[in-house]
């Protein structure tokens, strides 16, 4: 068996990648996302600005970087019902959107991930693929269980959730209140079953 080869030049150091992203997140927090440079994030990091850009080619892939594709998604529980599964996912996407940080960084981001597709196609790779996948198979457990009697389109159902949930908190600006993942999770079950 040949021995794995490893990319030339030195490894990447993990405690520079963490102290970025502590540094991204604490900035954000601090001053909010259009006040964030790739200077300020250096310094708070204290790390080279030629060690950022090594691992990110602008800030919003940088933003992304520490804020969305590293974060690992909550593995959820199989409830035994299709509301019950559609609430726990609504509870999760509602934890995401209520973190001050995100919901300080997603209106800007969302900006310019328009701007910068590269950093958009990951952002659909990553965050809205896990989300979609996760919708999937809890449509398919319902189908198991009978509770719908043909499949659904995930991609709707999805909409329902996370735009709702979107709209909820960024464009209405309001809480994500406890009693809310029940009732985004009864709007994505019509959107399943067409009631």
């Amino acid at each position: 068996m040949e021995p794995s080869k490893q990319p030339p030049g030195r490894p990447r150091d993990a405690r520079v990648d963490d102290a970025i992203r502590t540094a991204v997140r604490e900035l954000v927090r601090e001053a909010g996302y259009a006040a964030l440079t790739m200077d300020a994030v250096a310094a708070r990091a204290r790390v080279g600005k030629a060690a950022i850009y090594r691992r990110h080619a602008s800030r919003g892939e940088l933003v992304f970087s520490a804020l969305v594709h590293g974060r690992e998604p909550e593995p959820l529980p199989d409830t035994g019902s299709l509301r019950g599964d559609l609430t726990a996912l609504a509870g999760l996407i509602l934890g995401i959107f209520g973190d001050p940080v995100v919901a300080a960084t997603t209106p800007g981001l969302l900006a310019e991930l328009k701007q910068q597709p590269q950093i958009a196609a990951r952002f659909q790779a990553t965050f809205i693929a896990g989300e979609r996948a996760e919708v999937t198979a809890i449509l398919e457990r319902a189908l198991v269980r009978g509770e719908l009697t043909e499949p659904p389109d995930p991609a709707l159902v999805h909409a329902a959730l996370l735009g709702t949930a979107f709209a909820w908190v960024f464009l209405l600006e309001l809480p994500p209140t406890p009693g809310l993942a029940p009732r985004l999770a009864a709007l994505a079950e019509a959107a399943a079953t067409g009631a």
